[in-house]
């Protein structure tokens, strides 16, 4: 059922096409041929060009049939050169195939007048190379069967059939094109005011026509404007259709402003037929260029509606920038993730909110998203919130460039940082410090003591290594809940009195290890010695009552030239000779 209302539907579409072709070309050959020439304004060939770029391949052999068939009735009909039909037929129906093929080749027969590109590929396919081509097989006809001048008849059939495929068809595609074609006229409010206006630029069109005495041939071309602007494509071709109907009529009957052009009536129809041109080469593109921007403003109200939507319901927040990086739009999502209303941060410059030790970093992608506006940057940092603190952020930024290349904006999505690096923190610290302690573990300082002896200067340092004394005889006396209270106490005990910088370890069991990275030897012996004396006046609380303990410790100078395990080994031998000497002694390390 379906298939069968396809096929009547594309039937009467081709019968349409046909009546049509028949009675534009009866009219062209009755009104508009003079000198026994051609016809000067030929429209016939309009609704099956429009048909050709709307109508499915399928049902082009149906057209085509359809066309020739009143082609040649027409010839026959009312041409003085109906012997030659077959060859017309030929020739008109070939122009109007050549004109689709090079607009197809071109990728323009599917929205021809729908996009501005489409106009100059329509003008020279269909209203240049086309006709230039078949008039020359007219003219070579014509000269061969009745010695007309072949260049005469050649100029009259390209600008005849050239300027009548540029007004037809726009009219053509109003009837076949769909929707895209009519738009503005969804309604029949929209009819109704179509009428009234195409009225109004009717009768401007007969009163500046009807005269002979002014030359006015600038008026209608205002109502043409006004038709264009309100209806666009709509508009524009019937306004055009409508000059050139009302034009012909008085043209060829002798009167209007182009009557006041000196010559013959074949040079005020040439004359006419350039004007037809300038108008259509006024109205069409303004049409098409107004379609094109209401296309594009419906576009990016669309897009700028998604936006919001997801910019006023996402979790992170979303940031539009200009260029100079000033704050231009601020999603409501900022006032969840840094305190600020958003509001208060329009004009404000988003360098402002970023930790001054970040911000070159931050400014870097933000020259690199200018750059490279198809791709997408990403940077971590620290920013303020409104109460002032720092907080950790991630921005991935994305700039949004204009046609001429040249950056509108800038695009962010603004994302909390804080708990992730929270956790990446606590992992950092897991996998690096002791978990009793909380001072590094051996790994980390064997890390920390191969970075610092790789620096430049890197030798000016002392390695510390440390041994709490008798510790396994309190385990066995105590308990190892009085040893886990030594090691804590004297971790403790090292945190408060050695400086930031200084890397405290513990290397396993009772053993620590203290990096001094800026102290000579005699430094770090005077700092060891001072923590040595400390610890064995530090009373340690234990379940049996408090105790104390002593330390060993053992130092080896940083030198050039020294492997770390050299280093290692040096500081583990003057800790052997510290306890060999009765323990709770600091010795440092010979050489």
């Amino acid at each position: 059922m379906l298939e069968f209302a396809r096929s009547g539907r594309s039937t009467l579409i081709a019968g349409g096409v046909g009546v049509a072709y028949f009675v534009l070309a009866l009219a062209a050959i009755s009104f508009t041929r003079l000198s026994d020439n051609v016809a000067l304004l030929w429209l016939a060939n309009a609704p099956l060009l429009a048909a050709l770029c709307t109508r499915p391949t399928r049902e082009h052999r149906q057209l085509l049939l359809v066309t020739a068939l009143a082609s040649g009735l027409a010839t026959t009909v009312i041409s003085p050169f109906s012997p030659l039909a077959p060859i017309f037929i030929l020739t008109n129906i070939g122009e109007v195939v050549l004109g689709w093929y090079l607009l197809r080749y071109l990728g323009q027969a599917r929205g021809v007048f729908l996009r501005l590109r489409s106009i100059p590929a329509f003008v020279l396919s269909a209203g240049f190379i086309a006709p230039a081509a078949s008039g020359s097989v007219a003219g070579i006809t014509l000269w061969l069967a009745h010695g007309t001048e072949p260049a005469f008849t050649w100029t009259n059939w390209m600008i005849g059939h050239g300027l009548g495929i540029l007004i037809g068809t726009p009219v053509a595609l109003l009837v076949l094109g769909g929707r895209a074609y009519r738009e503005g006229l969804t309604r029949r409010l929209d009819i109704t005011r179509l009428i009234l206006v195409m009225t109004g630029t009717i009768a401007v069109v007969a009163a500046t026509f009807a005269q002979s005495r002014l030359p006015l041939l600038f008026l209608p071309i205002l109502p043409a404007i006004i038709a264009t602007a309100m209806f666009r494509f709509a508009g524009a071709a019937l306004s055009v259709f409508a000059i050139t109907a009302i034009g012909a009529v008085f043209t060829m009957a002798g009167y209007g402003p182009v009557e006041l052009v000196v010559g013959s009536q074949a040079l005020h129809l040439q004359f006419f037929q350039f004007y037809l041109g300038i108008v259509f080469l006024i109205v069409l593109p303004f049409a098409t260029l107004m379609a094109e921007n209401r296309r594009l403003a419906d576009a990016v109200a669309a897009s700028e509606a998604r936006y919001r939507m997801i910019a006023d319901h996402a979790s992170d927040a979303m940031l539009t920038l200009d260029p100079w990086g000033t704050i231009r739009f601020a999603s409501p999502s900022v006032r969840e993730l840094t305190g600020f209303e958003p509001l208060a941060l329009i004009g404000r410059n988003a360098l402002s909110l970023i930790a001054e030790e970040d911000r070159e970093q931050v400014r870097t992608v933000h020259q690199a998203a200018i750059a490279t506006p198809d791709s997408a940057h990403r940077v971590e940092y620290r920013g303020f919130t409104a109460t002032g603190a720092t907080r950790w952020f991630e921005t991935t930024a994305r700039a949004v460039a204009k046609e001429d290349g040249r950056v509108a904006s800038i695009v962010s999505v603004v994302r909390d940082l804080s708990q992730y690096k929270a956790r990446e923190a606590d992992l950092e610290r897991q996998a690096t410090t002791d978990p009793m302690t909380g001072v590094l573990n051996r790994r980390a300082f064997e890390r920390r003591l191969s970075e610092n002896a790789s620096r430049e200067f890197g030798h000016i340092g002392t390695l510390a290594v440390l041994d709490l004394d008798h510790f396994k005889g309190v385990n066995d006396r105590l308990g190892h809940a009085a040893g886990d209270a030594a090691l804590l106490s004297f971790a403790d005990l090292m945190r408060a009195n050695l400086r930031s910088e200084d890397a405290i370890a513990r290397l396993g069991g009772e053993e620590f290890a203290i990096l001094f990275p800026t102290l000579s030897a005699p430094a770090a012996l005077a700092t060891c010695e001072r923590l040595r004396r400390a610890l064995e006046r530090t009373d340690i609380a234990a379940a049996e009552g408090n105790f104390r303990v002593t330390v060993s410790i053992g130092l080896a100078p940083m030198q050039p030239g020294i492997p770390v395990d050299e280093l290692m080994r040096r500081a583990d031998a003057a800790l052997y000779r510290a306890k060999s000497a009765g323990r709770n002694h600091t010795v440092l390390a010979d050489g």
